[in-house]
């Protein structure tokens, strides 16, 4: 498999008593970084065809590169080692890119303590748990306003749970945040409940409760944020903006908890739409809950 890299993108101040993310960041070929243990790896998936199909707005395969703009100029902790692999080289059969990218992030966590995923669409918010499931009990955390539970043999933005719920995934180990009444059916509803999975919109106490849970039930746990968990008066750079969505807070008080997890192994960040966001306000907003996940510190 073959990574694109964007050295130009690690900022430094170069100051050593004001270190920035681009100070302790690497971008190793993959021969170089299966060669040493890191804090964190950073993988991007650089694409929209499975937001297209999903008819979301085109614009996220722009999303990796721009989170990368605004979090590689924030401080860093000391000492502190990341690996940037860069962008997953595409080829034009979607499933086939979707197995590749397991298999990178499988590479990635026999190396890091903590993989980080950056779309594109949350299509590929199913590689890092089809990853964890390779080694054992797997749950998820879904910041999100969808349910994304669509079936589809066609990978595709709505499809992610449902091919972890039907792959693998226990429901009860299946909790998603932020979820919006207005876009989620009745059936996609009823489908995850009957499954067991737990459907929370805005209730920060009882979701971290049941979060804990499922920490305490698996062995590994993914953490998925797709960007129109907020509403889009702060967030307008999304594939699916709403109007209603949640607090920057209110999302940073639910992850707080499950980020200081060693359970959690992999974090993804979904649906930045640089052609819609506003004085980069989603890409900045995006940086920042990176960050969080990075320093474990929300």
């Amino acid at each position: 498999m073959k990574f694109h890299q964007s050295p130009q993108l690690l900022y430094t101040r170069g100051d050593r008593h004001d270190p920035r993310m681009g100070d302790v960041t690497v971008m190793p070929s993959l021969r170089k970084f299966e060669k040493t243990d890191w804090d964190v790896a950073i993988l991007g998936f650089a694409d929209d065809r499975g937001v297209v199909l999903n008819l979301g707005r085109p614009g996220a395969t722009q999303g990796p590169n721009k989170i990368r703009e605004h979090f590689y100029k924030m401080v860093a902790p000391e000492p502190y080692k990341i690996a940037d692999l860069g962008d997953l080289v595409l080829s034009e059969d979607l499933d086939a890119d979707h197995a590749r990218a397991t298999d990178a992030i499988v590479i990635a966590l026999g190396r890091a303590k903590r993989v980080v995923v950056l779309g594109g669409g949350h299509d590929w918010g199913y590689a890092p748990i089809a990853a964890l499931l390779q080694a054992g009990r797997t749950g998820f955390l879904n910041v999100d306003a969808h349910l994304d539970v669509r079936a589809s043999e066609v990978h595709h933005s709505g499809t992610s749970y449902w091919r972890a719920l039907e792959g693998g995934v226990r429901g009860e180990d299946a909790l998603w945040f932020g979820v919006q009444p207005s876009a989620t059916s009745t059936f996609h509803r009823e489908y995850v409940l009957a499954k067991g999975g737990r459907i929370f919109r805005a209730e920060v106490e009882e979701a971290v409760n049941a979060a804990a849970e499922i920490l305490d039930q698996c062995n590994l746990v993914d953490v998925s944020l797709d960007l129109d968990v907020f509403a889009m008066s702060t967030a307008p750079g999304v594939s699916a903006p709403q109007p209603n969505g949640l607090s920057v807070q209110t999302v940073l008080d639910f992850l707080a908890p499950a980020l200081k997890s060693p359970k959690v192994r992999t974090f993804g960040i979904y649906e930045l739409c640089p052609p819609h966001d506003v004085e980069d306000m989603t890409a900045r907003l995006a940086a920042r809950c990176l960050w969080s996940a990075v320093v474990q510190d929300a």
